[in-house]
């Protein structure tokens, strides 16, 4: 394995594409150095109902500002607007939670951002029409984890430069290990189904070990790494469970598929 930088290894697939992850990547730094300074909340709640941080607020308009005036992006959708933000120009749109797990912030635990990008397709779309899907954990370090139609490839801030060129990755794409070691399940036990109680007990039986850590991205990350199991599921105060098709399922679906994985609402494909 040789050691590339993430721009050069996109580059190979899509140079335009790459331009946009390399915003992306930049974009990504900046809101890890705000997130000391930026720490308190708001009185605002997004279109979910749930109360926004004031990190919440800044991240969405940092994302959603620089997408739209970087000449690459026609529209832009986040988890935390009501409507579809709109430029004259532009080959892609993208869907984005900009801060994963903004109420782990108090406690200084694991959040990220998520994006899915489609080239030219109205918003709400498929996730079947992805082009690609990304994240960055926000951890120890950062983490940048893009899927593509070749695969998926970490990278870290290791390198010099700016955007994707200081993002470093072992130039090969990533496979979800063949023996999950880690699952994880959303919600209160005592709000599981029971359907879903059984389900653990198997796993538990498997001999995988329980993580969570309350944010989809931080948690989705060990399966990736470990192999495994992760889901919010239906509840018995929930029945439709909690993550949003759009800005969070599409995304992590299409990473784990180009894994090699599996990614199911428990009746069909997420991304169908």
């Amino acid at each position: 394995m040789v050691a590339r930088k993430l721009r050069e290894l996109l580059e190979t697939e899509d140079r335009s594409l790459s331009k946009l992850v390399d915003l992306l990547a930049e974009l990504s730094l900046r809101i890890v150095r705000e997130i000391p300074r930026t720490l308190g909340m708001t009185e605002g709640v997004n279109i979910y109902g749930e109360q926004q941080t004031e990190l919440d607020v800044w991240s969405n308009g940092l994302l959603t500002k620089r997408l739209l005036r970087s000449g690459l992006v026609r529209q832009v959708a986040s988890e935390e607007m009501e409507t579809v933000m709109s430029a004259d120009h532009g080959e892609y749109t993208v869907a984005l939670d900009p801060l994963d797990g903004s109420s782990n912030i108090r406690t200084n635990n694991l959040m990220g951002t998520i994006v899915g990008i489609y080239h030219d397709k109205a918003l709400p779309a498929s996730g079947r029409d992805l082009l690609s899907a990304l994240y960055f954990l926000y951890g120890p370090y950062v983490e940048a984890v893009v899927g593509v139609k070749s695969g998926v490839y970490l990278a870290a801030p290791a390198g010099t430069g700016s955007g994707a060129s200081k993002f470093i990755s072992n130039g090969e794409p990533h496979r979800l290990p063949q023996k999950g070691s880690v699952y994880g399940i959303g919600g209160s036990r005592d709000k599981w189904t029971e359907k879903v109680r059984e389900f653990a007990n198997r796993l538990e039986r498997r001999k995988l070990k329980f993580r969570y850590g309350g944010s989809f991205v931080g948690d989705y990350n060990q399966v990736l790494c470990s192999g495994g199991f992760f889901a919010y599921p239906e509840l018995l105060d929930a029945p439709d469970g909690k993550y949003r098709l759009q800005f969070e399922s599409n995304p992590i679906g299409y990473i784990t598929e180009r894994a090699g994985g599996k990614a199911s609402t428990g009746k069909g494909n997420i991304l169908d």
